[in-house]
């Protein structure tokens, strides 16, 4: 399960408390001081199900939950009833739910929602659900090789830059706030960022400006050297302090009274239980002056990458995986029928994105937006145009989106945390994904392709009409889609999958093989041109009008249906992990396009 609790809390296995950090007490022997304002068959929002009281924290209560809509299993944190009638402490609490809710990586615990419950008059936080142990109460048992102990360092590394882009520091980074996804040390997952603390100087810490995190792997500055300075280094130090207590197998024992912690660290570590020559990094992790250790989690991620540690080498995915309201139901029928010539337009910003020249606020923008659109959840968006206007930009996007004015408030905040004024969000070719929708869109986006197009459309709406006599709806109304397909790579296999905005996936073609088949099956139809290399056009014909989405998976096969196109109900944090870890082993990236057929006027 998941408790994103606050202060020196989080421990997902009842048991004995220590100095270092506070275990949540069982259920059973403790005596209930639960709000009354929530119990077991409660449904907050119409949309979650309250199931069972699991644990408590300082800033409030932990129950697991379902979603309705999905059947997701999910952890819902609520703020206890003694601290939700002062107004700072819901602000805080607010805070910490809208930098979390925009923090999508498979290593980081997944921020769904935060909301108000109106009949109950409660606040309450939607976290994914993990089952799993506590990196801290397998520390004796877990003897990582390597390559083992280098991936740690390299997922969890990634999770924390992810956060600190967002412009939050963690702050507590230690063994109990690792959970282990089915036990395992390649699905840790980084819990509890209840004391997060924004790094705008001029802002307080989410639990005030006093010291936060447990003395056993807090860094030098929160103890009050070098003039509490703290910033991405200070996760870093921690970080390295929670790798040399894996590689030794036992807690470090740097706690104790304040006193006792500032003079363990000045005293230095023995960091020969890290193997070489991971040895190097940690060393350069631990270093008590925060001037003279790796200031941030990419210098950190880049010093793997020379150091060449066995294990820690991204394995083909992009170092940066980041993972509502309406609802928008279309039928997805889909037909393959033509080859025709042309080329596609460009749905994806990433590959051809000019480089950014110091002062043009157009390229400034569209980097701006690039670095923000993985961590807008529920999403699938692209840029179609910037241009500037007014002393500013005016911005359009297409895709998908579940709250699309909350996805346009974080893109604007962005801009403007560049200096660059958002005159004008065009989100007219955005459409509203129901959320049973954006689990897939945040699987899905954590592995989504750089470089080049592979997936494009010549235009975003085709009208329906009378279709001729060779059409798969001869003689009724239908949209006869133009897709771009440009693999370019003989060598790469690849999958071809149909989604819609109510959260629907269907396989279409499982690999290029059956893609060959359909092509020969083609040919005996209609003409069909093949612009070789390996590059090809296909006509996807639609019978309804709305919109309708296409995801493009390349790398090494096989492509699972249950795995890419699981029915609804089947993913969650699981899921997504299992994605992660595949596209991984694979090689997988992903495209998605998004169009839609409109009525004939």
């Amino acid at each position: 399960m998941t408790g994103d609790e606050d202060d020196d809390r989080t421990v997902f296995q009842p048991g004995e408390g220590d100095g270092d950090r506070t275990v949540f007490e069982p259920v059973g022997g403790m005596v209930s001081q639960r709000s009354a304002h929530i119990q077991p068959g409660d449904v907050l929002n119409h949309m979650f199900v309250v199931r069972r009281f699991l644990a408590r924290g300082g800033m409030g209560e932990v129950f697991e939950g379902a979603n309705l809509a999905t059947d997701e299993r999910v952890a819902i944190k609520v703020m206890l009833p003694a601290l939700a009638a002062d107004p700072n402490v819901i602000t805080l609490f607010k805070r910490e739910a809208q930098t979390l809710t925009r923090l999508h990586h498979e290593a980081v615990v997944q921020y769904r929602v935060l909301a108000m419950e109106p009949e109950l008059g409660v606040l309450y936080i939607v976290t994914e659900y993990i089952d799993g142990t506590s990196l801290s109460d397998v520390l004796p048992t877990l003897h990582p090789d390597p390559a083992a102990l280098g991936g740690l360092l390299r997922r969890l590394a990634s999770g924390l830059a992810a956060a600190h882009r967002l412009g939050a520091i963690h702050r507590d980074v230690a063994p109990d706030n690792v959970l282990l996804g089915g036990g395992e040390l390649r699905r840790a997952k980084l819990i509890d960022f209840g004391i997060a603390k924004d790094l705008d100087p001029g802002t307080a810490t989410i639990v005030g400006d006093g010291f936060a995190g447990k003395l056993g792997y807090v860094a030098p500055e929160q103890l009050g050297d070098f003039d509490r300075a703290l910033g991405p280094w200070t996760d870093v130090y921690s970080l390295g302090l929670l790798i040399l207590a894996v590689a030794r197998g036992a807690d470090l024992g740097l706690g104790g009274t304040l006193v006792d912690a500032v003079d363990k660290r000045r005293a230095g570590l023995d960091l020969s239980a890290v193997p070489v020559p991971l040895r190097g990094v940690v060393e350069r992790m631990v270093r008590p002056d925060p001037a003279q250790r790796l200031r941030d989690m990419d210098a950190v991620l880049a010093a793997l990458d020379a150091a060449e540690v066995p294990g820690a080498a991204p394995a083909g995915l992009p170092r940066r995986w980041l993972w509502a309201a309406g609802a928008v139901l279309v039928a997805f029928v889909v037909a393959i029928a033509l080859l025709l010539s042309g080329r596609g337009g460009d749905d994806r910003p990433q590959g051809d994105t000019p480089r950014m020249t110091r002062g043009d606020p157009v390229q400034e923008a569209r980097s701006a937006i690039d670095t923000a659109l993985p961590s807008v959840g529920c999403t699938w968006l692209s840029i179609t145009d910037v241009a500037a206007a007014g002393g500013g930009v005016d911005v359009a996007l297409t895709g998908v989106a579940g709250d699309p004015a909350q996805a346009q408030r974080e893109i604007a905040e962005t801009l403007r945390d560049r200096g660059i004024a958002a005159r004008k969000m065009d989100f007219a070719d955005v459409a509203v994904i129901t959320p049973a929708g954006c689990a897939a869109l945040d699987a899905y986006r954590q592995i989504r392709a750089t470089g080049p197009n592979r997936l494009s459309v010549p235009q975003r709406r085709f009208e329906m009409r009378a279709q001729a006599g060779n059409s798969a709806y001869a003689g009724r109304q239908a949209a006869s889609a133009i897709v771009g397909i440009d693999i370019a790579d003989p060598s790469l296999d690849f999958a071809l999958l149909g989604i819609e905005p109510s959260g629907r996936i269907e396989m279409l073609i499982a690999d290029r093989r059956a893609f060959a088949d359909v092509l020969r099956a083609s040919r005996n139809e209609v003409p069909i041109k093949d612009f070789g290399n390996d590059r090809y056009r296909l006509q996807i014909d639609l019978d309804h009008a709305g919109w309708s989405g296409l995801l493009l998976v390349t790398g090494k096969g096989p492509f699972e249906p249950a795995i890419l196109a699981p029915p609804l109900g089947s993913r969650g944090s699981d899921w997504r992990d299992r994605i992660a870890t595949l596209a991984g082993e694979r090689g997988w990236r992903t495209e998605m396009i998004w169009f839609e057929s409109v009525a004939a006027r």
